[in-house]
């Protein structure tokens, strides 16, 4: 209810679900309907965010 005046500390996931830059769109698109999440952390080796893929994004491509 409060959420617009939470700080992004309050609303954040603590342990986001992440993908490796290499991995196959198929697998970002299956971990984010198993998890019933829109978005994934793309990830580099040192654990460090390379960029944020949201489903739409996948939705641009013909993958579907």
């Amino acid at each position: 209810p409060g959420v617009l005046t939470c700080s992004a500390g309050e609303c954040m996931t603590v342990e986001p679900v992440t993908i490796g830059p290499e991995e196959p769109a198929a697998r970002a698109l299956h971990l984010m309907e198993t998890r019933k999440i829109t978005s994934l952390l793309v990830t580099d080796a040192r654990q460090r965010v390379a960029g944020i893929l949201h489903l739409h994004h996948l939705w641009g491509t013909e993958m579907f």
